[in-house]
């Protein structure tokens, strides 16, 4: 019975987790750019459970216990990872020049205090002094540095992520990708760190967009009712062995 509480407590656990997870989609479902999480679970080795104390006659005057094998036995649950679904969002116009979307595998890339970031929520601006940024205030790198722009220019980008500005090339965005996205830490402000090389990227960029958060709000709220079922379930199989051990401790003693 002792067992059954650690294994109730497990699930109950797990599925706070993974509601935690739910809640921060549901919080960024209108987030450009974002990308949801799913928490993974494993379950912790099983048992095998034999029936003993139940002897068999073998010969004269002589009893074996063969202790046959009934099954097996979970013993709870864990949350092995949270892992991010890197699918493709919704691209939505927006007709600014400087709201930038990308379509395939890829990411732009940003200077921040702490390095090199990447994020996929290409709403674009410029600061005091033109360069293109974030809407965090980062700077937008192009493959020759900071991106510089004419604030009186006409501003151009084609398919290829090539900036123009009154017909003259500016410089190209620096586009990536990563062969294993799992290597992928988010940051906060919508950013991600790599632990991992970068590779050329071949998505399409498409200027006067944004890429919408891949979350469907729908999918998320019917697991959060699994989720919180689930919980429910564990939260009884608790209160359950604790009147077992309650009824063990006090009526079982009394006799």
């Amino acid at each position: 019975m002792i067992r059954g509480l650690y294994t109730g407590a497990s699930g109950m656990i797990s599925e706070m987790n993974k509601t935690d997870v739910i809640s921060n989609n549901l919080a960024n479902a209108s987030t450009t750019g974002f990308k949801k999480d799913r928490a993974v679970f494993k379950a912790f080795p099983e048992m095998d459970i034999h029936r003993i104390n139940d002897p068999i006659r073998s010969g004269i005057n002589r009893l074996v216990d063969p202790r046959p094998f009934i099954g097996s036995m979970g013993t709870g649950a864990i949350t092995d990872e949270v892992s991010t679904d890197f699918s493709q969002g919704p691209i939505k116009t927006t007709s600014n020049p400087l709201d930038i979307a990308l379509s395939g595998e890829g990411f732009f890339s940003v200077q921040t205090p702490e390095g090199i970031r990447y994020t996929r929520d290409g709403s674009f601006t410029t600061d005091t002094n033109n360069f293109l940024i974030t809407k965090e205030g980062y700077y937008v790198l192009g493959q020759n540095g900071l991106i510089e722009l004419n604030g009186e220019s006409d501003i151009i980008i084609n398919r290829q992520g090539e900036i123009f500005a009154d017909g003259e090339i500016v410089d190209r965005l620096q586009i990536v990708d990563f062969e294993d996205k799992g290597n992928l830490e988010k940051q906060g402000d919508n950013l991600y760190m790599a632990n991992a090389q970068d590779i050329a990227s071949v998505a399409e960029v498409i200027q006067g967009a944004l890429e919408s958060s891949n979350v469907n709000t729908i999918s998320e709220m019917v697991d959060l009712i699994t989720t919180s079922r689930a919980y429910e379930a564990s939260q009884k199989v608790i209160t359950t062995h604790d009147e077992l051990l309650g009824k063990a401790v006090n009526d079982i003693a009394a006799i």
